[in-house]
């Protein structure tokens, strides 16, 4: 894909961490050591991007990502522990080119992590959110919601005859998680006391750790997508919504597959498509 218009130019070199405190995730089935990354692209009016991390140490590749569009989340990526930078430049643009966003991470054995791009075009930043992959009690599950919704400062998420997942979340955060019995689920999404969408067969399994990403249609309505992060004990963090047709470079990665994440989390109220999985 050829973007037409340029990014504007922002690097970021200190880590913006949201969300609640690092817990030890899960170790690695094969008993080596490691962290785990995933990159997300969150800007609602930023175009299509290639997204690369590289490590601090001898700028090896270790991910490689093309026309990963808004929304978007990539597989986890197991990498050693150390210090990374992501980098996001126009799809289809010259490697040499400035990067539109770069930001940093350290990662720390048996640590996962999410970096995102957020906010619009004209605001564009990064951040770091410390995946909490701990195990939650059995018949459990846990969930946390990352609000990327621009056009609410923020959303409330309640389960249908449950609990209240997120409350008043401002944009560009994440949520501590929340347990939830396991099962599938109904979710009302309201800004400033105003249901502005509905997501139904949310699916969340026994034992797994799970992210709600609040999303905005074209319409200026809320979308909500639901990702399974780890799948219970043991299990090394499964992945995210497919990207797009770049390949990666040699990494470890989780045993799902890139499409296997989702939680089939349907929008009703309103009806929108869902963005394009490219």
């Amino acid at each position: 894909m050829t973007v037409r218009r340029a990014l504007g130019v922002l690097t970021l070199t200190a880590l913006a961490v949201l969300g609640v405190p690092a817990v030890a995730a899960a170790a690695p089935a094969d008993g080596t050591t490691g962290g785990w990354v995933r990159l997300t692209h969150l800007s609602p009016d930023t175009p299509a991007v290639d997204v690369q991390l590289t490590a601090a140490s001898d700028s090896g590749s270790v991910l490689a990502l093309s026309d990963v569009a808004y929304g978007d989340v990539s597989d986890y990526t197991r990498v050693p522990a150390g210090t990374y930078t992501a980098s996001m430049v126009p799809a289809g643009g010259d490697a040499a080119d400035p990067p539109a966003i770069t930001q940093s991470v350290t990662v720390a054995d048996g640590q996962a992590y999410t970096v995102a791009a957020v906010g619009l075009n004209a605001d564009l930043t990064g951040t770091v959110l410390t995946d909490d992959l701990s195990t939650p009690p059995d018949g459990q599950a846990r969930i946390r919601l990352l609000q990327a919704s621009v056009s609410h400062p923020s959303v409330t998420v309640t389960a249908v005859d449950g609990p209240v997942l997120a409350r008043d979340a401002a944009f560009a955060t994440a949520t501590g998680y929340a347990e939830i019995p396991a099962g599938v689920w109904s979710l009302a999404v309201d800004a400033d006391g105003t249901q502005v969408g509905t997501a139904t067969g949310v699916r969340v399994e026994p034992g797994s750790v799970n992210t709600l990403v609040a999303l905005d249609a074209p319409d200026g309505s809320v979308t909500v997508t639901a990702l399974q992060d780890a799948a219970g004990t043991g299990v090394t963090p499964s992945g995210g919504v497919e990207t797009g047709g770049g390949g990666t470079a040699p990494a470890d990665r989780g045993p799902a597959t890139l499409a296997g994440l989702v939680l089939a989390a349907a929008v009703v109220v309103p009806v929108v498509a869902r963005r394009r999985t490219v």
